[in-house]
């Protein structure tokens, strides 16, 4: 079993179930045996390229999504030779879930547009670990609009085209701090509706300290001015220093 047949097998199933398919349906659709997909699924035996397109096309998922795995080298060439952040194939994203009293992590890539203009970018959301973004609880992808002072990112949930996420961050002043900003879309249990987190986004992995948590939670100053706005506004925080 290769590691590369086994990512590629468990992203499959990932939207395989995503898409409330058991394994007896789905074989039916792409005219493979139960046993045949379930092997791929657990990198048993490899996948034909003609194949994975067809498990691409029965999914309704782009076929890059299959393949956009961690044993891609991280590529240090600038890919917004614009911006003066992101300038990395790879970030760090964090905000704090008061559902579950705790900081989630996330992972983002970029990569450059198939068209050759702009940036691609793609969203592990929701992991135990940065080392294993094929196990995220949602994966997004979309595009990324970088400007001097702040950044946009419009993207779509792979798994349910439905939801659609907007990330848009202020660009820190000096090029080593992380960027602040606000994620916006549909939550999911038990709201189900529109909702925003703060975020922090870095160019590495973080300590998930106090530190970091008090970057990312609401503080007096955000509720201060959305009790007087009636607006979630997030600025650049001025007393915390990395």
């Amino acid at each position: 079993m290769s590691s590369l047949s086994y990512q590629v097998g468990q992203r499959i199933k990932k939207y395989r179930k995503s898409r409330g398919y058991t394994i007896e349906q789905f074989s039916a659709m792409i005219g493979k045996s139960k046993a045949t997909v379930s092997k791929y699924e657990n990198g048993i035996i490899a996948i034909d390229v003609e194949t994975l397109h067809d498990i691409a096309q029965a999914l309704g998922v782009a076929l890059k999504y299959f393949l956009d795995i961690d044993d891609i080298p991280q590529n240090s060439d600038l890919l917004l030779p614009n911006s003066a952040y992101f300038n990395t194939d790879r970030a760090y994203m964090y905000y704090f879930d008061g559902r579950v009293n705790s900081i989630v992590k996330s992972l983002l890539r970029f990569s450059p547009a198939v068209d050759g203009a702009g940036v691609e970018a793609t969203l592990y959301n929701d992991l135990n670990s940065f080392s294993t973004p094929d196990l995220c609880k949602n994966l997004y992808s979309g595009r990324l609009d970088a400007y001097d002072t702040i950044t946009h990112m419009h993207l779509v949930n792979q798994m349910n085209r439905a939801e659609k996420m907007y990330i848009c961050l202020l660009n820190p002043l000096q090029n080593r701090a992380p960027a602040i900003g606000m994620m916006s879309g549909i939550g999911s249990a038990p709201f189900f509706a529109p909702a925003s987190v703060k975020i922090l986004i870095a160019k590495a992995p973080m300590p998930e300290d106090e530190r970091l948590l008090q970057s990312i939670k609401l503080g007096k100053e955000d509720l201060q001015l959305l009790r007087n706005c009636n607006m979630m506004v997030i600025n650049r925080p001025m007393h915390i220093q990395y």
